[in-house]
């Protein structure tokens, strides 16, 4: 066989014989040993071979001898195993010992399999040596009871001995999670990307995702035993992250989005295109508008237009959202945590592939509110790429605009107990140092009389631009439903409407605005203050939701 033959085989069965390896050792660092072995044999070996009549038969049969071999190895069995061209595999003492351990080895790996009352008591007897009527008392269980267990689990490992446990997809090719986040407050916990931070609960919550699994289903799928994820999979049920259902399964309970290229480029070129409508039909009067927005009072750093609109655009954006839109309520989709978090969750496949345009442009993390009820006061943010903002709401603190507000006011003394909190505000550039002293580097309306007029000034959305969102939520939500299971139907309706109203659309208008010279990106020392509101001496809520 020629090398680019050999290299096809190869490519194909790297993944069946990861598979094979890690079944019979049950470790990754030694099944990633074991399948390395295999390959390089099974290389060479095709590499001598003009012709291969049964290619599966044969690369497992080299699989075997090596995997043979290595165990061999293991328990130091002096014996030399070899392969012919006939691929006939010597049998002799050492190599039955071998298959004495993988028997000990099954054995172990089917008692992992059985219900967690059932295997504690096998421990117990059989491992720990304790009597049926010590095993009772520890447990709170009649002698009678233990014994029908030890009966059940003692038949129930003959059947399972005699099978072969397949390992499923996720224990060969894990999937990776990544932009886990949350609509909502999140709890003193953290949000999704803290729940679901490791490799185990990510397959875990992905294994139970397009159809309903047992704790036993989801080991049998990330190939690994039952007690390594029995209290993983407890936690994301404590959480909200997975659902309990009868017969002992268990759904996951968020969005789990699988993107593609084809998707994402649909996606680009819809977000595209509507953020040119949003612009033409809505954000490009703001430009006009210039003198009715300082008439309001609000406060514009530097005095500078072009910073108020890098605030106010984003906010306004907010006013492109429609009661009638909205077919699945927050409260529908969303989970009261046992931090105190309520949220509902979502996350992305991690997959590498090319697109065509450059997604860090489109980064968003909002809308972020942050509230105080003494002293009274509003903040709004949303983060895009032009703000050099760094760790999104986890640094978004009320405590920073309270701090701000006082210094506004006066009453924030520059000494040693406030040093912190002057610290805090230079280095997100909130305020910053100038010649002529502190300037304030966020726009921010100084009482509920200006908050008032601000709002009063931000136009309201004409029906062009109602028809136009009504479409996109339509063209998003196809989009967004491929592959999705159908319980899943209605976090992707959530994510999918008001999608005119979007962090996602807002950072493509942006965008547009920039490209048509509309917008100029601010200089470096004002960025961190932009996409920034804050209203002092009054709660907001949410005015600018159009009925």
């Amino acid at each position: 066989m020629d090398k680019q033959q050999a290299d096809r085989v190869i490519k194909d069965y790297i993944k069946p014989l990861y598979g094979f390896a890690l079944n019979r050792t049950g470790k990754i660092a030694e099944a990633e040993e074991l399948a390395g072995r295999i390959t390089l044999e099974v290389y060479q070996a095709l590499l001598k071979k003009t012709e291969v009549l049964d290619l599966n038969s044969y690369v497992f049969k080299i699989a075997h001898y090596v995997w043979a071999k290595y165990v061999g190895e293991k328990v130091k069995a002096i014996n030399q195993l070899r392969i012919d061209d006939h691929e006939a595999v010597s049998r002799d003492e050492g190599f039955d010992a071998i298959l004495r351990q993988e028997a000990a080895g099954a054995l172990r790996r089917e008692i992992a399999f059985l219900s967690h009352q059932q295997r504690e008591i096998v421990v117990k007897y059989y491992y720990d040596g304790m009597k049926i009527s010590e095993i009772a008392a520890v447990m709170g269980l009649s002698g009678g009871t233990v014994k029908w267990h030890l009966f059940e689990a003692k038949k129930e490992l003959k059947i399972k001995m005699n099978t072969i446990r397949s390992m499923g997809n996720l224990g060969i090719n894990p999937i990776r999670l990544s932009g886990l986040g949350h609509s909502g407050s999140a709890g003193n916990k953290g949000d999704t990307s803290d729940f679901l931070a490791t490799a185990i609960r990510q397959n875990i919550a992905f294994s139970a995702y397009h159809k309903p699994r047992t704790v036993k289903e989801m080991a049998e799928e990330l190939g690994v035993s039952p007690v390594f994820i029995e209290d993983e999979v407890e936690v994301l049920e404590e959480y909200g992250f997975l659902d309990q259902l009868p017969g002992g399964k268990y759904r996951t309970n968020m969005f789990i989005k699988d993107p593609s290229p084809a998707e994402s480029e649909a996606l680009h070129r819809l977000f595209e295109s509507y953020a040119g409508i949003a612009v033409e039909h809505y954000f490009k009067a703001l430009f006009s508008m210039a003198e009715v927005f300082r008439e309001t009072g609000v406060y514009i750093p530097g005095d500078d237009i072009n910073l108020l609109l890098w605030s106010l655009i984003p906010y306004a954006g907010k006013r492109l959202s429609f009661k009638e839109l909205v077919k699945v309520s927050h409260q529908e989709v969303s989970v009261s945590r046992k931090d105190g978090g309520h949220y509902v969750a979502y996350a992305t496949i991690d997959k590498a592939f090319d697109v065509s345009f450059d997604r860090n442009l489109y980064y968003v993390c909002g809308d972020m509110s942050r509230d105080s009820d003494e002293p009274a006061m509003t903040a709004w943010q949303i983060d895009t790429c032009w703000c050099g903002r760094q760790n999104g709401w986890r640094d978004n603190l009320s405590s920073d605009f309270i701090s701000l507000m006082h210094v506004i006011q006066g009453d924030l003394p520059q000494n040693h107990p406030n040093l912190d909190a002057y610290r805090r505000l230079f280095d997100k550039q909130y305020l910053l140092r100038t010649e002529a002293g502190l300037e304030v580097n966020i726009v921010y309306c100084k009482d509920k009389q200006t908050g008032e007029r601000l709002h009063a000034a931000i136009p309201q959305p004409s029906e062009r631009i109602r028809e136009a969102a009504a479409a996109l939520d339509q063209e998003v939500y196809r989009l967004h439903l491929d592959g999705q299971p159908e319980h899943a139907h209605k976090y992707v309706r959530y994510w999918s409407q008001n999608s005119m109203a979007s962090g996602f659309m807002r950072a493509y208008v942006l965008k547009h605005l920039v490209d048509r010279g509309m917008l100029t990106v601010p200089e470096p020392h004002r960025q961190k203050g932009i996409s920034t509101i804050m209203f002092m001496n009054r709660t907001m809520g949410n005015p600018l939701t159009s009925s």
